[in-house]
C-alpha cells in the first residue's frame, strides 16, 4: 500500500498566507526539492510515485524517454521557500525521481508571504538575492544582510570586468565569486568548527562577518589579513549581540585591546553594516600603538571602510 499523498500547494498557500508571486523564468531545480503538486497531489504518494493506475501507461512512456536521455520540455513549478510544487509535468517529475535524476529544467514561479514579520521579510530578501544572482543555498539570518552580500558581489563583478576587459553579467560574476571566494571561506568556517560557537548563525552569516572584519583589520593594521586570520578572531562569540555589534567590538579592539579602554568615538557600524572611522576621532595613544600614528590618517581613510 502506497503511503500518504504528495504535498498540496493550496495547503501551503493557506498556512503561509502566500500573496505575491514572481516569475523566475527557466531554472535548473533539484529533483529532491519537488515535494508536491498544484492540482494532482492526490495522484502521487509522498515519494511522488503514482497512485492513480489509470495514468500508468502514459507514465511508462515518459519514464522510458527519460531513461533514453531524450530531451523533454521543461516542467512548470511553483516555488515556496525551498520547496517546489508541480503545476505541469507531474509524470515527468515522477519519472525523474524514480530513475534517480538529480536536476530538472523548469519554468518557475515563486510565491511569497506578506511582508508583515521579520521571517517573511528575510524570506523576501533571500528570494530577491537569488533572483538577481542566480545563486541558491546561501542562508543569512539578519535583515539587510543579503543587500550587503550583493554589494560585495557587485564589486567583484566590476573588478572582474576590468581585469577581463569586457563587461560581466551579475549572474556570471556571482557564480565565479561563489567558487573563488565564498566556498573556500565557508570551508574554513567548517574546518574551524565556528558554527558550534555561534548557535543560531549560518556559514553565510560568518562569511559576511569575516569579510568586513578582514577588510577593516587589513586597513587598520596596514597588513594583509587572510580570511583564516580574520576567522581566528571569532573564537570568543557573543550570542547576546548581533553580528554588527560583535564586529564593532572586534574592530574597536584593534585600536584598544583592553575593552575598558575601548574608544567610544572611533569606530562605529552604520545602518548599512559598513565600518566607519568618525571624523571626530581624537587619535588617542591606543590608535597610535596599533596603527602607526593614527594622526596621519588621510581623508579617504576616514570614509566608510567598504569594498
Amino acid at each position: 500500500m502506497r503511503g500518504r499523498h504528495a504535498e498540496a500547494f493550496h495547503i501551503a498557500k493557506e498556512e503561509l498566507g502566500l500573496t505575491d508571486s514572481l516569475d523566475l523564468g527557466l531554472r535548473t531545480v533539484p529533483v529532491d526539492s519537488i515535494v508536491g503538486s498544484v492540482n494532482r497531489w492526490r495522484d502521487f504518494d509522498a515519494r511522488f510515485r503514482i497512485k492513480n493506475r489509470s495514468t500508468m501507461h502514459r507514465y511508462m512512456k515518459i519514464k522510458q524517454a527519460v531513461e533514453r536521455g531524450s530531451t523533454l520540455p521543461p516542467v512548470s513549478l511553483y516555488k515556496v521557500g525551498d520547496k517546489y510544487y508541480v503545476m505541469d509535468g507531474n509524470h515527468r517529475v515522477a519519472a525523474a525521481k524514480e530513475v534517480g535524476q538529480t536536476y530538472i529544467d523548469a519554468e518557475v514561479i515563486e510565491f511569497f508571504p506578506p511582508p508583515n514579520s521579520e521571517p517573511n521579510l528575510l524570506w523576501r530578501e533571500r528570494s530577491i538575492f537569488e533572483h538577481k544572482t542566480g545563486l541558491s543555498g546561501i542562508e543569512l539570518t539578519e535583515l539587510g544582510a543579503y543587500d550587503k552580500l550583493l554589494m560585495q558581489i557587485e564589486q567583484y563583478r566590476q573588478e572582474e570586468s576590468e581585469a577581463l576587459g569586457m563587461e560581466q553579467s551579475l549572474q556570471s560574476a556571482a557564480a565565479s565569486w561563489e567558487q573563488e571566494i565564498y566556498k573556500p571561506v565557508t570551508r574554513l568556517i567548517r574546518e574551524q568548527g565556528l558554527l558550534h560557537e555561534f548557535p543560531g548563525r549560518t556559514e553565510a552569516d560568518l562569511f559576511l562577518y569575516a569579510s568586513y572584519h578582514k577588510v577593516a583589520k587589513s586597513r587598520l593594521t596596514k597588513q594583509k589579513v587572510s580570511y583564516k586570520e580574520a576567522l581566528a578572531d571569532f573564537k570568543v562569540p557573543r550570542p547576546d549581540k548581533t553580528f554588527a555589534e560583535q564586529l564593532k567590538d572586534l574592530i574597536t579592539s584593534l585600536f584598544s585591546p583592553d575593552p575598558q579602554d575601548a574608544c567610544p568615538y572611533g569606530l562605529i557600524m552604520d545602518e548599512d553594516g559598513l565600518v566607519k572611522v568618525t571624523r571626530d576621532c581624537r587619535g588617542c595613544v591606543h590608535c597610535r600603538d596599533c596603527v602607526a600614528d593614527r594622526r596621519t590618517l588621510s581623508t579617504q581613510e576616514h570614509q566608510f571602510l567598504d569594498y
